[in-house]
């Protein structure tokens, strides 16, 4: 008896089990169909790397082999320089490090928003006007904190572009005075060209016209030239939208 009582148990557990995993995988699968889902877990991802980028880019004189009494200077050899004018550039890759990560956070509130509001449609055009009829659904105060954002990330992306020229700059010359070997040229030269893509890839995001919406995330160059289907507004009002 008790045999049959734990055989039928188990008998209705066993589907129990079944639907869940069936449940748990039709999750995963709508997920992973899910536009604005796979763009948010794209800059999750591509974020790390970007944190990593600055950091090394930024402070030079932490990253780039030197030397430093006739041996290769250990990562903080120059916190302890009696030198006012290396910790002063010290100091500026510091700032430099915090200038960008302003920027970063500009970037992914811009992001987050192109991705809440707007959809990437393969088959609708691209164009700035094109694009401005299609935000007419969408309300006028959404689209208008998009272009402000926009405008921020322009104007911190240029604030980033001035300190790091100047970083890189009195870093090299620091660097300069204490070349250990090669690596030393090929590994200020590699940091220094990372953070330059990057501040070439904020200019060119957004320099383009009004409603043109590049993405800061998705490396193929993808726009944003559609309303969410849902942050469309119910009704058919047309709000006004000034066009660039």
């Amino acid at each position: 008896m008790q045999n049959q009582e734990e055989t039928q148990s188990s008998e209705n557990l066993e589907p129990k089990t079944s639907e869940k995993r069936n449940s748990l995988n039709d999750v995963i699968q709508i997920k992973l169909k899910d536009q604005d889902f796979m763009q948010r877990m794209n800059v999750c991802f591509t974020l790390i790397f970007e944190i990593y980028r600055v950091c090394m880019g930024a402070f030079l004189l932490l990253f780039v082999p030197q030397k430093c009494n006739d041996d290769l200077c250990n990562m903080f050899e120059h916190f302890n320089s009696d030198s006012d004018f290396i910790k002063g550039v010290l100091s500026c890759n510091g700032i430099t490090l915090l200038f960008f990560f302003f920027l970063y956070g500009i970037e992914v509130k811009r992001e987050h928003k192109l991705i809440h509001y707007l959809e990437v449609t393969r088959t609708k055009p691209v164009d700035n006007d094109s694009v401005g009829l299609e935000l007419e659904n969408i309300e006028k105060s959404k689209i208008e904190s998009i272009w402000k954002l926009d405008k921020y990330y322009y104007n911190m992306g240029m604030g980033a572009l001035l300190v790091y020229l100047v970083n890189s700059a009195l870093s090299g010359y620091v660097i300069y005075n204490h070349v250990y070997d090669s690596k030393t040229y090929t590994v200020f030269l590699t940091n220094v060209l990372f953070m330059g893509l990057k501040v070439y890839d904020v200019y060119d995001i957004v320099n383009t016209k009004k409603n043109v919406f590049y993405s800061a995330y998705i490396k193929a160059r993808t726009q944003f030239n559609d309303v969410d289907p849902e942050k469309r507004i119910e009704n058919n009002e047309k709000l006004d939208i000034v066009q660039a």
